[in-house]
């Protein structure tokens, strides 16, 4: 009972919510401890959240840390006092202080232990539908969580800003578009990889002279990344068998959308997070064919639509915004637990 009842309140709270003078918001700084752009999929979610804690107004460090987890920046100069850590995979010397506040991805807990029974950490998780099979509490589409432990389970997001956005829509309407198709993204085989589906998608544009590039995401800056997006007759965001399995939701499907780009995926999953309104097949040979009659007929109304979705729901604002909440919502449950 007590779990629903504070389902219900943080499906009412808003962005001025009732817990504003939370001292997470009034955090003296955001540090985040990890991976800059190395070709990681994590560098490029640390930079989303940075851009959106900047424009918030937050001061916010981003501590560099190579693959095997040493600190490549010197923080002689740094005082962590009442801070926000967003810190993934690597802890190497991070500091475990009272004054500040936690969100953990991938890392061993228990060093952690006393921070979440004062409500200073929770984990953070990307969705996978293994929060069905483990039958966490729903709280949005694709978004989870476990107050008991506590962790939230979110999809990630575009790294674009909501002002940025809109200036898209009016950007993408005197692009002259080339003659090709762009993946921005890894391309790489095993279990994991999405190779054999490039490959099929690849085909279809070959039969069709359809020129196929693919950007690396960490070789080009943003900008470049938008620019190689807008200009492509086709921007996929194709997933290897395992993800789409899983019900991985990758950023790139978030940032081709608030780029300008016609929506294409052959993820179920992702297809339905967007109530099923973007171009969508499983096989990705078909996938790319219709993408190609797809040219013909699709409208900017249809894009703006998917674009204001995109700005309304899925930028890091909004996910720091569900971040906070659930920090006010975990001090409510200790609060009643007593």
């Amino acid at each position: 009972m007590k779990t629903r009842v504070i389902e219900i309140l943080f499906l009412l709270i808003s962005s001025t919510c009732i817990y504003a003078d939370h001292p997470v918001r009034h955090v003296e700084q955001v540090v985040i401890w990890g991976r800059k752009f190395d070709g990681h999929t994590h560098s490029y979610i640390h930079y989303g959240f940075h851009r959106a804690f900047q424009h918030l107004g937050y001061k916010t460090h981003w501590i560099d840390i190579d693959s095997e987890g040493n600190i490549k920046d010197n923080l002689a100069n740094i005082d962590f006092a009442n801070s926000l850590f967003i810190i993934q995979a690597f802890d190497n010397n991070l500091p475990i202080r009272d004054d500040s506040f936690y969100i953990i991805h991938n890392l061993e807990e228990t060093k952690y232990q006393s921070l979440k029974e004062n409500g200073h950490c929770i984990a953070l998780q990307v969705y996978t539908h293994d929060c069905l099979d483990r039958k966490e509490t729903k709280l949005d589409n694709c978004m989870y969580y476990d107050i008991k432990q506590p962790v939230i389970y979110l999809p990630w997001a575009t790294d674009l800003l909501p002002h940025e956005i809109e200036a898209n829509k009016r950007r993408i309407l005197d692009i002259k578009k080339e003659h090709v198709a762009t993946f921005v993204g890894c391309i790489y085989g095993e279990s994991f990889g999405n190779q054999i589906q490039i490959d099929s998608f690849k085909r279809a544009c070959t039969e069709n002279k359809i020129e196929f590039k693919q950007e690396g995401a960490c070789s080009t800056s943003m900008e470049d990344n938008i620019r190689c997006v807008q200009k492509a007759l086709l921007a996929p965001a194709i997933q290897g068998e395992w993800q789409c399995q899983q019900g991985y939701i990758p950023c790139r499907i978030f940032k081709n959308i608030s780029y300008g780009a016609m929506p294409i995926t052959n993820s179920k999953t992702v297809w339905e997070l967007f109530d099923k309104k973007i171009i969508y097949n499983p096989n990705p040979y078909q996938l790319g064919l219709e993408a190609i009659q797809h040219l013909k007929t699709w409208n900017m109304e249809v894009q703006y639509k998917l674009m204001d979705l995109v700005k309304e729901k899925h930028t890091y604002l909004n996910r720091i915004e569900t971040l906070f909440q659930f920090f006010e919502m975990v001090s409510e449950y200790k609060q009643k637990q007593g």
